[in-house]
């Protein structure tokens, strides 16, 4: 049998002042989000709810249906679209505390996913909200 090695590459460090850009282009984006839901009609109920270690961007009531919003805030030039960076274990997360917040505030409403994609490139905004974009059903 062969010696086969595998080289991985490791992710490449970012500067604190760079991390920190992030966190506030990310706050930045949450505001965004939860103006554009405002505009569209909705009541934002709660902003970075918590359970455990565990977060939720906005939860928000839109018309008689409880959404839970994930926000993703990108430049243009990431690899990943922000719809992209929700994977699997993030969607596992996001319904875990989502159901937190059902329980511990005795909501009722039907209950739905969305992710709020906030794209800057050169300084213009893009927004896609995308409805529903995964339900409990699949995890």
């Amino acid at each position: 049998m062969a010696n086969v090695r595998f080289h991985f590459a490791r992710p490449k460090e970012r500067s604190v002042e760079s991390r920190q850009e992030s966190k506030e282009f990310g706050e930045t984006g949450e505001q965004i989000a939860s103006r554009y839901l405002e505009e569209h009609g909705c009541v934002v109920l709660d902003r970075h709810y918590r359970h455990g270690h565990k977060e939720v961007d906005i939860i928000a009531l839109d018309h008689g249906e409880l959404a839970v919003v994930e926000v993703k805030t990108r430049s243009s030039d990431d690899v990943l679209s922000p719809e992209q960076a929700v994977d699997h274990q993030k969607r596992q997360n996001i319904i875990r505390v989502a159901s937190d917040y059902v329980r511990s505030h005795h909501r009722t409403e039907p209950l739905r996913f969305d992710i709020i994609a906030i794209v800057n490139t050169d300084g213009q905004i893009r927004i896609n909200h995308i409805k529903d974009a995964f339900n409990v059903m699949n995890y």
